[in-house]
């Protein structure tokens, strides 16, 4: 599809945005938490893409090129001084199943809660490469290339994510043995 926007078919930047809107959006969103600020940054993602469409490497993978201006946008925007407290929408980052107990279903939101804030307080480099790798299932070079650092500091970053969010939900869940495990 890139290849034939190239050429002049204007109908394959529609395919484009088609193709990959719901991957950008959903990822901008599990990074900043707001509804709005995703559907800005998913925006000036495919703005920015095909304005720059000529520096796009048909090697590289495509989704891989968009999460990275993706990236560099929700950077951006933490530095910007309107960036906003993160609120946390239970509706939108946890289905609970019916059959669970009214405790159980309780225990589950507040998990996911204390999840979510917890993954938000990470520096943002660590919580980029954290959503890469568990939930966009990118592999180590997709994400140093996404946040533009080197393989080991990409493996760094997951590191540091996945101990800082032992500890702290070790401390709010009160589970002393489990922080440096």
């Amino acid at each position: 599809m890139v290849r034939r926007y190239l050429e002049g078919d204007s109908a394959s930047a529609e395919a484009l945005v088609e193709a990959y809107w719901d991957r950008v959006y959903a990822y901008a969103y599990r990074l900043t938490l707001n509804a709005a600020d995703a559907e800005d940054i998913t925006q000036e993602t495919f703005l920015r893409a095909f304005r720059g469409i000529d520096s796009y490497s048909p090697e590289g993978q495509f989704k891989a090129w968009l999460l990275r201006i993706a990236t560099n946008l929700v950077l951006d925007l933490r530095k910007s001084p309107k960036a906003r407290e993160v609120a946390v929408d239970m509706n939108q980052q946890n289905a609970v199943l019916v059959e669970e107990s009214p405790e159980a279903q309780m225990m589950s939101r507040e998990l996911v809660s204390a999840l979510w804030v917890a993954i938000h307080e990470l520096a943002r480099e660590q919580q980029v490469a954290l959503v890469l790798r568990t939930i966009e299932r990118f592999d180590y070079p997709q994400i140093a290339e996404i946040l533009n650092v080197k393989e080991s500091t990409a493996r760094w970053h997951l590191y540091e994510a996945r101990r800082m969010l032992r500890k702290k939900l070790a401390k709010r869940f009160d589970l002393e043995g489990q922080q440096d495990e």
